[in-house]
C-alpha cells in the first residue's frame, strides 16, 4: 500500500516550477475574504479545531489571494449538485467526476484518495468485503464504489456524514466504514490500535478544489494549488496534519481492483 507521501498528487506542467508567479485573477465574493466551504466540522485530519490539512490549504489560497479565511459549513449534497452556499470555493474532500463537472468546476488535484475500509478487523479480499457489514456517507463516490464494486450481501449504512458512520462502527451496527483512504489512516492512527485501514479499493480518485460553474477564479485557483504541489505546500501540510509517522503505515492493506 501506498503511505501518504506517495498519495500527494504530483502535477509537474509545463511552465509550474518553485516559486511560479500566480496566474489569473482572483475576485473573492465578499471583499476581503475567501469564502470556503465544507460539509464536515471537524473531520479528523483534515478540519481540525483549529487546523487540518484542508483548513491549512484553505490558509494558504487565502494567503495567496492576500485575503482572510471563512468557513462555512454547506451540506455535501448541496455542494456537489453545485450549490456552495456563496461560498468562492469548497474544500471538502470533493473527488472531480463527469456528473460533477457539469455542475461545477475544479482544479487539478491536490491529493490522491482511494477508498479504504476503516475497520476492526482484517477484510482481506473481495469476497469478505461483500461478507462485511458497511457504513457510508451517502452521496458520494465512496457510497457508489461500495454499491457498485463491491456489492455488499447486507445493504450499506447510508449516514448524513462521516461521525454518524463512525457512532455506528463504534456502536457495532456496522462492521466497517468506506473512507477516502487518507482519512481512514488518521483515524487507525488516532484509536490506539482498535481501528485498522481493513482493505482499500483501487481507483485513481484524487480530492481536488470545487468552484461554482463558470467561476471566473477556477485559473487562479489552479494555478495556486499547482504552485502549492511544485513548491512543498501541500507535502509539508500532509506531514502536519496527516501525520508523518502514518505515512508509510499500513503498508500490508489489501488491495481489491475494481471491474474495468
Amino acid at each position: 500500500m501506498r503511505g501518504i507521501g506517495a498519495l500527494l498528487v504530483v502535477v509537474l506542467l509545463a511552465g509550474c516550477a518553485r516559486g511560479a508567479p500566480a496566474a489569473g485573477e482572483f475576485r473573492p465574493a465578499v471583499a476581503g475574504e475567501l469564502t470556503v466551504a465544507t460539509a464536515t466540522l471537524p473531520l479528523p485530519g483534515f478540519w481540525e479545531e483549529p487546523g487540518g490539512f484542508e483548513y491549512g490549504l484553505a490558509e494558504a489560497l487565502a494567503g495567496r489571494f492576500h485575503l482572510r479565511t471563512r468557513v462555512v459549513r454547506v451540506p455535501f449534497e448541496r455542494i456537489v449538485s453545485g450549490d456552495l452556499g456563496g461560498a468562492d470555493l469548497a474544500l471538502s474532500q470533493v473527488t472531480a467526476t463527469p456528473d460533477r463537472e457539469r455542475v461545477l468546476d475544479f482544479s487539478g488535484p491536490y491529493l490522491a484518495a482511494t477508498p479504504a475500509g476503516l475497520a476492526r478487523s482484517a477484510i482481506p479480499d473481495l469476497a469478505a468485503a461483500r461478507d462485511t457489514r458497511w457504513a457510508v456517507k451517502r452521496g458520494t463516490t465512496l457510497a457508489a464504489v461500495l454499491t457498485g464494486f463491491v456489492r455488499p450481501s447486507t445493504p450499506p449504512a447510508f449516514t448524513a456524514d462521516e461521525p454518524a458512520a463512525l457512532t455506528l462502527l463504534a456502536a457495532g451496527s456496522v462492521d466497517a466504514v468506506l473512507l477516502d483512504l487518507p482519512v481512514a489512516l488518521v483515524l487507525a492512527h488516532r484509536s490506539d490500535g482498535t481501528l485498522r485501514v481493513a482493505v482499500q479499493v483501487s481507483t485513481d480518485d484524487a480530492l481536488a478544489v470545487a468552484l461554482p460553474k463558470g467561476s471566473a477564479n477556477a485559473e487562479a485557483v489552479d494555478s495556486a494549488v499547482r504552485a502549492f504541489t511544485s513548491d512543498g505546500t501541500i507535502d509539508r501540510l500532509a506531514r502536519r496534519w496527516l501525520g508523518a509517522d502514518v505515512r508509510d503505515a499500513q503498508a500490508d492493506v489489501p488491495v481489491i481492483g475494481r471491474d474495468r
